[in-house]
């Protein structure tokens, strides 16, 4: 059986332009101050991770339920739907791997894949997305991860990933290596590339 891995955040969805067009509105449940809570806002839609040796702070609790609002409102792309049920159509394997907290957001994203019409096998939370991919042995990850991008086809992952103004462009030497990574404006584009 042949087995793709995909992400979820920016790939399968739109979770960053989500996380801007939504507004937020303090409220009780909050329990800061409005100028606590609006300079947090504006850190987490600009992507900022606490850092310190806490696992746990005031900033990352209110990073994750922001997040876990747009996990929910995220809209998904109809090609990409379409693409993952053709696959399941096809007798692929398919993995959702991504690096979202699913000790937190896993009810939420399971109903988000189901609301959404889109099939899986399994669900899986992984910060190393290569690794994950090289134990499994899944030879396809499409992602938009930088470090996935350019380092996926050392290890033998070919990494597809969406196109956009912010993409990185692969490190020299990858256009002639067939596990190299390639980008795609429309998931159908990566079709050709698995089929073989």
């Amino acid at each position: 059986m042949r087995t793709i891995a995909i992400d979820l955040d920016d790939t399968l969805n739109d979770f960053t332009e989500t996380l801007r067009r939504l507004e937020f509105v303090r409220d009780g449940t909050f329990a800061l101050a409005e100028p606590v809570f609006q300079d947090y806002l504006a850190r987490v839609r600009l992507g900022e991770v606490a850092g310190g040796n806490l696992l746990s702070t005031e900033y990352t609790y209110f990073r994750q339920r922001i997040h876990q609002v747009c996990y929910q409102k995220a809209l998904a792309r109809p090609d990409g739907v379409a693409f993952l049920q053709g696959l399941r159509k096809d007798g692929w394997r398919i993995v959702i791997c991504t690096q979202r907290d699913l000790r937190r957001a896993q009810s939420c994203t399971r109903q988000w894949l189901a609301e959404n019409g889109i099939p899986f096998d399994h669900l899986f939370m992984a910060g190393n997305k290569i690794v994950f991919c090289k134990c499994w042995g899944i030879e396809f990850l499409v992602d938009n991860d930088e470090f996935n991008i350019i380092h996926g086809s050392r290890y033998g992952v070919t990494v597809f990933y969406p196109r956009t103004a912010a993409s990185p462009t692969p490190a020299e030497g990858h256009s002639d290596d067939p596990c190299g990574p390639r980008p795609f404006h429309n998931f159908e584009e990566i079709l050709p590339w698995i089929q073989g």
